[in-house]
């Protein structure tokens, strides 16, 4: 809010502590004009991936969710662990990436990570580093951020991150109907 940059929000619909709390948050989100995203109901990728009934099931409760808190329809979604995650194998190809296109949604992976999604160890400056050392790579930059109780360093890098790439001629802008897709693997 401070620097008036819209953001992509990818949810996980455990992870609130509460269903109110969900609400307040979801429709936050749309009403300050960002992106709101589904990015599993669990994100427990050993269990959503081990089935597409199981897959079916995790994606349908998210988007349910979201729709049941704010009236609103994602399009957007991003995988657990992304496209090219191990526990899909194959059956991204041919069950999981058709089943979320039939679903009317487009799914984004990342082209640039602040490697804040495996561990803590980053510091806010190596955080920065880390994107702008890659966002100049790409025509289109689809950022990688994590947010969470044990994220500290994320929301300490986010204002200086945000001057960084400003300084550097980015436009920052959340994923819409017109933003490049980038996908990591792509069903036939």
């Amino acid at each position: 809010d401070k620097y008036g940059v819209k953001a992509t929000f990818f949810v996980v619909a455990e992870y609130s502590p509460s269903k109110d709390f969900a609400k307040e948050q979801y429709n936050a989100i749309l009403a300050k004009d960002h992106t709101l995203g589904i990015h599993s109901y669990t994100h427990s990728r050993a269990n959503i991936y081990q089935s597409l009934d199981a897959f079916k099931e995790d994606i349908d409760s998210v988007y349910n969710y979201v729709y049941e808190l704010t009236g609103f329809k994602p399009y957007v979604s991003r995988f657990p662990g992304g496209s090219s995650t191990s526990f899909a194998d194959e059956r991204m190809k041919t069950e999981y990436i058709p089943y979320v296109k039939s679903k009317g949604l487009i799914y984004y992976d990342w082209n640039v990570s602040a490697g804040d999604g495996a561990s803590t160890a980053y510091t806010s400056e190596e955080i920065v580093e880390n994107v702008t050392d890659d966002v100049v790579k790409y025509k289109t930059s689809v950022v990688l951020l994590h947010d969470g109780t044990d994220k500290s360093a994320t929301v300490e890098a986010l204002g200086p991150l945000i001057e960084a790439l400003e300084g550097m001629g980015a436009q920052i802008l959340p994923i819409d109907e017109d933003t490049q897709v980038i996908q990591y693997v792509k069903a036939d």
